[in-house]
């Protein structure tokens, strides 16, 4: 009997568990057809949320009612952050690339959502070996856009230093982001703050315990920022900011989403997220309680793309879907307000709070009826030329410094701001900011250490293309390791020692005599 049971509780644990997340899936394609498999069907990966995708499967079956088109069943696919759903991607075309079948596609017509970067590596693709050549398979199909249509809705590519649509067309940019801070007033009384307005702001120590963050290893929007800080203040100070920031958080979440909502409740008074996330939450609490703020001159503006996945089995309607959503309707819709009359194209039940990315409806004929007055393009602003992103290694250097230790980063820096003495405090911090080799930049010099970025943006200074130089060479080992597991492990383990020794350090450093 004790076997039987043994066998039969773990069986019932998965009918338990398994049928909701079958029975969500079946319903949210039967409910709207009578039952069957709809021929008019669209299977989008998105990190988008609710809100989003009611409103724009709305509007767009409203558009094909008024053309005599049937409607289509949309099934959303929602599972975690943008790089979450990235790497599943990956995954499943992994065998079909390695088997030559990656044209019969993985069941799925669209990647709608997330940062300019993870769609890059989709067009990108799986790099593999076809006869006697290296290729890469890309695994999204270039998108075809009219090119009158293309000017109009994009009268250039970029807007600062950042790509509205990728050269191939294998991607668009459909709506725009930024980043920034997002929190909440009642909660800053009580702690006797002043309202953030940077990001540095949270690197003081009041803020202990106060802020909530998320993995940029599972969501691309919070890799975004953590790299854009990086390339606006430096390397070497944007860590050293961020670990302190790091340090005063309660958590690191594996949802982006999850941290307006935790601020609004009270459970913090800061954190860190895309624009929508913050304008949308301040919104639907209401009251002023709630607030969001972008840093001025320290955030970036970046498209938020749509893809059509290789093998896509619908793959004209998802065209239909894409040239739609650049439509100046559906652009109007990511703005417009609940409480205007009624338009063919307008929300039903959710302001969306995102930026168009079709500039030429940043007008008063349109803006009039938008729920933030932000225009973009008049804000953006491009990083250096020769500035290198560090995207793909912020969530490497983020585990090893703060995430995988994190309870020994925050005994650490709690150490620092308790301590009263200056000259030990002084030692301290000296060792708390300490980085492995492979992750200081090799400046041979105090001029280009203290004056590298002011040298990088001056085209003339007889010392630019040696910054130029020793960047290049530093992040070329970084970048190409990230595309080696045992590489990724090694150092993430070899780092975490190195960060582990140091924060150790710091605490013997408070409980010693030091002189």
């Amino acid at each position: 009997m004790t076997w039987l049971l043994r066998i039969a509780i773990p069986c019932l644990l998965v009918v338990v568990v398994g049928l909701p997340v079958f029975m969500s899936s079946s319903q949210r394609v039967g409910r709207a057809t009578g039952g069957g498999i709809p021929r008019h069907r669209l299977v989008v990966l998105t990190p988008h949320n609710e809100q989003i995708r009611y409103e724009f499967s709305h509007a767009f079956n409203q558009y094909r009612i008024r053309q005599g088109q049937p409607v289509v069943v949309f099934d959303w696919r929602v599972s975690g952050g943008t790089s979450d759903l990235r790497k599943l991607v990956f995954d499943r075309f992994a065998a079909k690339v390695k088997s030559g079948s990656e044209d019969s596609g993985i069941g799925v017509d669209l990647f709608f959502g997330g940062g300019d970067y993870e769609h890059g590596l989709l067009a990108r693709g799986i790099s593999t070996r076809r006869g006697d050549r290296e290729m890469h398979v890309p695994l999204t199909m270039p998108i075809d856009i009219p090119p009158t249509f293309l000017s109009q809705v994009y009268p250039s590519q970029k807007i600062g230093s950042s790509d509205l649509y990728h050269p191939q067309r294998r991607w668009l940019g459909v709506a725009l982001s930024s980043f920034g801070l997002v929190y909440n007033r009642d909660v800053l009384v009580r702690l006797g703050l002043d309202e953030p307005r940077t990001w540095s702001d949270l690197a003081i120590g009041e803020y202990f315990n106060w802020i909530v963050l998320a993995d940029p290893s599972h969501s691309g929007s919070i890799a975004v920022t953590y790299n854009l800080i990086l390339r606006r203040l430096g390397w070497g100070d944007g860590w050293s900011m961020l670990r302190r920031v790091f340090a005063n958080a309660r958590y690191f979440a594996s949802s982006a989403s999850k941290i307006p909502v935790d601020v609004s409740a009270g459970e913090a008074a800061v954190g860190m997220c895309i624009d929508f996330y913050g304008r949308f939450q301040a919104g639907a609490i209401g009251g002023g309680r709630v607030a969001y703020v972008a840093p001025r001159y320290l955030t970036a503006i970046t498209a938020d793309p749509i893809s059509i996945l290789r093998g896509a089995p619908h793959p004209d309607l998802a065209h239909e879907f894409v040239l739609w959503l650049l439509r100046p309707g559906p652009q109007n819709l990511w703005q417009r307000r609940l409480d205007l009359p009624r338009v063919r194209v307008a929300p039903v039940r959710f302001e969306l709070r995102r930026l168009p990315v079709r500039r030429d409806l940043y007008t008063d004929q349109y803006m009039q009826g938008w729920t933030d007055q932000v225009n973009p393009f008049d804000q953006a602003m491009s990083f250096p030329v020769n500035m290198p992103s560090f995207y793909s290694v912020v969530g490497l250097v983020c585990h090893a410094m703060a995430i995988d230790i994190h309870g020994e980063l925050r005994d650490a820096w709690r150490a620092i701001i308790s301590c009263k003495e200056p000259v030990r405090r002084e030692k301290m911090i000296g060792v708390f900011d300490q980085m492995p080799s492979q992750l200081v930049i090799p400046w041979p010099d105090d001029e280009l250490r203290e004056s590298w970025r002011e040298i990088l943006h001056d085209d003339d200074h007889g010392r630019h293309h040696e910054v130029v130089s020793i960047l290049a060479e530093f992040v070329a080992p970084l970048q190409g390791g990230m595309q080696d597991q045992q590489w990724r492990i090694e150092q993430r383990s070899r780092w975490i020692k190195f960060f582990r020794a140091r924060y150790q350090q710091v605490r013997r450093l408070a409980e010693s005599d030091y002189r």
